[in-house]
């Protein structure tokens, strides 16, 4: 029981900072793009979302730790273990998406700043 109370308290405060913080970067990040003339100004954001990428990767990690752990102790979930499981394959799912999509978009820049001068 408070393994499983451990498990919903930690997804439940990683969703509210990381929402936060989300929410604040998405918006800055559409003006530095926006902005962006120079070749260094397209180092920046490649860095940027260079960064953004391995942080989701260390989540979608993270999110595969979990389902390890679900898959080899099953028996300790009961019946809410398939909830747990299904709800961890979906942010798996979606970790390693938005990685892939911040990767293309770091590629995306770094060609971009080869073009200027």
């Amino acid at each position: 029981m408070q393994k499983k109370l451990f498990f919903a308290t930690l997804i439940i405060l990683s969703f509210l900072f990381s929402g936060a913080s989300m929410a604040a970067d998405s918006e800055n990040i559409r003006d530095a793009e926006a902005k962006a003339k120079t070749k260094f100004d397209h180092i920046k954001l490649a860095e940027y979302y260079e960064n953004e990428a391995n942080v989701l990767k260390e989540k979608a990690e993270e999110q595969r730790k979990l389902l390890e752990e679900y898959k080899n102790h099953s028996e300790h979930y009961g019946r809410e273990g398939q909830n747990f499981e299904s709800h961890h394959e979906a942010l798996l799912r979606e970790y390693t998406k938005a990685a892939e999509r911040n990767s293309e978009m770091a590629v995306s820049h770094r060609n971009l700043s080869k073009k200027f001068k």
